[in-house]
């Protein structure tokens, strides 16, 4: 046992961690509570009704605003008004509250950092909006880490002075400090008592002698303690080193021989493999892992070579009439893939979901964008859903389910309501509960006969000629004079020309002078006119700042023509896919299917941002059937034959169904095909759902239909709270072309992304792969793998009790930090890991010189490589060589391995070593070999 160090405070310890472990206050649990309710007070993004005033000024103002007369702070003892008196600024808080705790300034970093280590989860995602680029949010209510200190620093003072004056003491920097030194036993036995690590028979007697004061009797029982603890600790330690070398096969009797050195070799061991105890196991994980892919690698390539081994009838022919297909590379694509092409005439290939198309979509209805592309990439273009047709009434009311939603809101959102309404709001809520739970599919079903659904709709996606743009800024202006007009003077539109409402327009916006036809009509005299035109200026932005940024937004509409091309054509080459198109080519985003379920856009798709993937397809798919854009790809020796066609589908993980869109824009000799391909796409889903059935341990699922049925049951049930395994369990990441794994079960764990080396001569492509595709699997596999290794820290617990706070996190309980990670119940199996914590095995086929060429260019991916967050191995087609990287370097062997190929029990035992070869093995003991490292 050690006395406590006085450097630690400040730097592992603050100063109310000090009393809570010293005198068993709770200031911290405090602290945190009341900073996580002023919190979700500010950081509010819509869910709360009645909203927190002044949020604009930022958040330390609009807290302290609040705090001044806060009666619930109050009632904890803490009156902050006279700290917030003094300073307005966040800055001049902290400095307030670190002096006067007469903290050293040398200390203060360390200390700032203790204190965003209490709350990481808020503080994170503080953080993550002051640093978030036109995040609508933080524009609107702005908040940074230097208010989030300041706020916990104003709310530690007051406690740690209450807590003072209740055990009178001094608990400020220099008191401890004199505490630690002068009085280390008293403060050892406090520390043990109130932690919680004291021996239960001291207890009472701490206690008594911390009660009395007397300094001599606590230094001898403080010093009693530390012998009969230390005995304890050690007898412990013994026994298990006893049972550990029993099992190792050394003698007791050995052990206890005084000039036996076999006790310190095993405690030396013993030391050694703790530090790496957790990096032992994911190794062989991870070396376990990818001996058995080389092994169904290099099986699946001996088979398709032997001349003996007639092709099987599923292979894709090449004469045109097949149909293939694009799907993300996510490893839940891996079985539909497989599924799929095992059914015949089916050709695969592997791309990031998102479909070479980063895009900002602004979906129907609703105003804001939303990225759809990786995370490292910021759109240029926006891509806007609209209806069809316009006007029509069929879609104009509200369905029955939508209007009941509706009132079910609002009075949810009022004060009295739920007190005078409960009766019938609960008869609505217990009938939606009911028919969730207990019959979840039929229910559901009902209900889409209750909502008319979403009309249909098409992209836009083409630019908007300059003359069209300023057209629609002049027909919105107008609409807005027409309103203003309405509001203002109660005048229709019957009684307006459009002569009137034109020229009010051109006033508004400088480009003419004078009295309007509009105030000689209805009387207005200079004043009233003159306000009316300062209204539509400010009120309704008819000016010319505004005309311009409307301008600018209509020029991010669309993609030009060239810029489709390049998109559809780099796609195009980095798969392979440049000759031999099929007469339909899918293009199949994914998406998940779940109720009940904050985390939701952890099973969509991650590189379109946590979105579904079917925007993207449509997207692409409509550029590839672009007659422009085909004859542009044409020029650079891509050419798309004009039978083919490219459809957009979605293929929800969890059901494993897969929907065709757009089909009412097939030409009609394409349509005859679409009964087959919908039938083979549920096929292969009802067997992919029977496969993953199997890994859910469902029982009596003992055919493809009876599958089906129940995964679509597990995503409609609000009271499942594991619809889909989702991407747990991936492990490897595949570039290469789909002959190097077809028809191999790799069993939902492999990313599979194509790629042809052979059309990639300088390499661009591979660049492309690592520095997209690759980057966000690596962030899946990280995001999965920390929170299997501690869910509790790096995970979010269990999803039973969560709750969604604020629209923007999730939080255990009503009151407590945000999580992050991903939930138990997706990387565990009860409390095992279902996930196999490793590190992304990234295998590719291409030359090595053409790997480290793309490596040389692509920073952050070589750092991952050598610094060992990623396992890379390169499948060389050109030297039939495997290399792996490991320790700063490569290693090469033969692949698949041939018959005089050593193994490592033959490198154990030396036969037919030849002379020399011992010191030359033990220089390259610590370089890697494939068998020895992966």
């Amino acid at each position: 046992m050690k006395m406590l160090d006085t450097a630690l405070i400040g730097v592992r310890w603050t100063l109310y961690d000090l009393v809570d472990r010293l005198y068993g206050a709770r200031i911290n649990a405090t602290l945190n509570e009341l900073q996580i309710k002023g919190c979700m007070d500010f950081l509010d993004e819509g869910q709360s009704v009645w909203r927190m005033p002044g949020r604009r000024q930022g958040m330390f103002r609009a807290w302290s605003h609040i705090a001044k007369r806060n009666r619930r702070l109050r009632l904890h003892g803490l009156d902050v008004g006279g700290i917030l008196a003094q300073v307005d600024q966040p800055e001049a808080a902290i400095h307030l509250v670190m002096t006067g705790l007469q903290i050293p300034e040398r200390l203060w970093m360390d200390y700032f950092a203790l204190e965003l280590s209490k709350l990481h989860g808020w503080a994170g995602f503080v953080r993550w909006r002051a640093q978030a680029r036109d995040y609508y949010w933080q524009d609107r209510n702005p908040a940074d880490l230097v208010d989030f200190i300041a706020i916990r620093l104003v709310l530690s003072l007051p406690l740690i002075e209450e807590a003072a004056k209740q055990h009178q003491r001094d608990f400020r920097y220099p008191a401890w400090v004199r505490c630690l030194e002068e009085r280390p036993h008293e403060c050892l036995l406090r520390h043990e008592l109130h932690s919680g690590a004291i021996l239960p028979d001291y207890a009472h007697r701490v206690e008594v002698a911390l009660d009395s004061g007397d300094a001599a009797r606590i230094k001898t029982l403080s010093q009693d303690y530390e012998r009969e603890k230390t005995a304890r600790e050690a007898a412990t330690r013994a026994l298990r080193l006893q049972e550990l070398c029993g099992r190792a096969g050394i003698p007791r009797a050995e052990l206890a021989g005084k000039r036996s050195a076999a006790l310190r070799q095993m405690i030396d061991a013993v030391y050694a493999f703790r530090s790496q105890e957790g990096f032992v196991w994911m190794q062989a994980l991870e070396r376990t892992y990818a001996r058995a892919l080389l092994a169904k690698l290099a099986e699946h390539r001996a088979r398709t070579a032997d001349p003996s081994v007639q092709p099987v009838s599923n292979e894709p022919r090449r004469d045109g009439s097949e149909i293939q297909a694009l799907f993300c590379i996510d490893v839940r694509s891996e079985r539909l893939r497989r599924r799929l092409e095992q059914l015949g005439h089916y050709e695969t290939y592997g791309v990031a979901g998102f479909f070479g198309v980063p895009v900002n979509f602004i979906e129907l209805g609703k105003g804001h964008e939303a990225a759809l592309c990786p995370a490292i990439v910021t759109p240029n273009n926006v891509a806007l859903e609209m209806p069809h047709r316009h006007g029509g009434h069929e879609h104009d009311g509200h369905s029955l389910f939508h209007l009941a939603t509706e009132v079910v809101h609002d009075l949810k959102s009022t004060v009295l309501a739920p007190y005078i309404t409960v009766e019938a709001v609960g008869l609505l809520f217990g009938f939606d509960m009911v028919g969730k739970t207990l019959a979840p599919a039929a229910y559901n079903s009902w209900r889409k006969t209750l909502d008319n659904g979403k009309q249909p709709t098409r992209l836009m996606i083409d630019k908007i000629p300059r003359d069209d743009a300023l057209d629609l800024i002049a027909t919105l202006q107008e609409e807005m004079v027409v309103r203003a007009v309405d509001r203002h003077f109660g005048v229709k539109r019957e009684a307006v020309t459009t002569g009137m409402i034109r020229e009010l327009r051109e006033i508004a916006l400088g480009n003419t002078c004078g009295r309007s036809d509009f105030a000689r009509r209805f009387d207005l005299d200079a004043a009233a006119e003159t306000l009316f035109l300062t209204s539509l200026r400010l009120e309704y932005g008819l000016n010319p700042e505004q005309a311009k940024i409307q301008l600018e937004h209509l020029a991010r509409i669309g993609f030009r023509i060239e810029l489709q091309a390049l998109l559809v054509g780099n796609l195009l080459k980095t798969i392979g896919l440049v000759e031999g198109f099929a007469k339909i080519v899918l293009v199949v985003g994914h998406g998940s299917s779940s109720q009940n379920n904050p985390y939701e856009s952890a099973l969509d798709c991650g590189a379109c941002g946590g979105d579904r993937g079917l925007v993207n397809a449509r997207i692409f798919a409509a550029m590839a059937n672009r007659r422009e854009v085909r004859e542009q790809l044409a020029e650079r020796g891509i050419r798309i034959p004009e039978e083919t066609w490219f459809i957009p589908a979605l293929h929800d993980t969890t059901t494993d169904e897969t929907s065709l869109y757009d089909i009412e824009q097939l030409p009609p000799g394409r349509l005859t095909q679409l009964t087959r391909i919908q039938e083979d796409l549920s096929a292969a889903g009802r067997l992919c759902a029977q496969e993953r059935c199997a890994e859910l341990e469902e029982i009596g699922v003992d055919s493809p239909e009876t599958a089906a049925s129940r995964v679509k049951r597990h995503a409609l049930d609000w009271t499942q709270v594991r619809p889909e395994w989702g991407l747990s369990k991936n492990a490897s990441f595949i570039i290469g072309s789909r002959n190097l794994t077809r028809a191999l079960d790799l069993e939902g764990r492999a990313f599979l992304h194509s790629y042809d080396h052979l059309h990639d001569p300088s390499g661009e492509l591979l660049v492309g792969i690592l520095s997209g595709p690759l980057i966000v699997a690596q962030w899946i596999n990280l995001e999965h793998y920390f929170s299997a290794v501690d869910n509790d820290v790096y995970g979010s617990g269990s999803k039973i009790y969560h709750n969604v706070v604020g629209r923007f996190g999730v939080m255990t309980g009503n009151v407590g930090d945000l999580r992050t990670g991903l939930p138990a119940q997706t990387v565990l199996k009860g409390e095992r890991p279902y996930h196999q914590p490793m590190r992304l095995i990234t295998l590719i086929e291409a030359p090595l010189s053409c790997v480290e060429g793309a490596l040389a260019k692509v920073f952050k991916v070589r750092e991952l490589v050598q610094n060992g967050w990623v396992r890379l191995l390169v499948l060389d087609p050109v030297t039939d060589r495997v290399s792996v990287f490991e320790h700063g370097r490569w290693s090469a062997q033969p692949w698949p391995p041939g018959p005089n190929h050593r193994t490592r029990a033959d490198r154990r035992t030396g036969a037919d070593r030849p002379v020399g070869a011992e010191a030359a093995r033990r220089r390259r003991k610590r370089a890697a070999t494939l068998e020895a490292s992966p």
